[in-house]
């Protein structure tokens, strides 16, 4: 038998990681739109350079937020995998 106290604290560990993923990539990508958006202001305002360096930095967090969300699945699965083995440990 497992022990339903060791099942519960890693899907509150798993809740708690994915918590925290969510808000780091809901960030990053947040960053990333507003710093498009300055770009295209300061491209409007003829700063061709210092905007090609902005949207730079804008694709670099689209990629980290893309990286954060695809981590974020994972765990998502597993998160899923713990509470159908629970699941399933209930109907024997």
């Amino acid at each position: 038998m497992v022990d339903r106290s060791a099942i519960t604290k890693a899907q509150i560990m798993n809740l708690r990681k994915r918590l925290a993923l969510t808000k780091y990539m809901q960030l990053c990508g947040v960053v990333s739109l507003l710093l498009c958006v300055a770009t295209m202001f300061l491209i409007y305002l003829g700063s061709q350079i210092l905007s090609a360096y902005i949207f730079g930095l804008a694709l670099l967090l689209l990629i980290i937020s893309l990286g954060l969300s695809a981590w974020e699945i994972q765990i998502s699965v597993k998160s899923l995998k713990l509470h159908l083995s629970d699941m399933e440990e209930r109907t024997e």
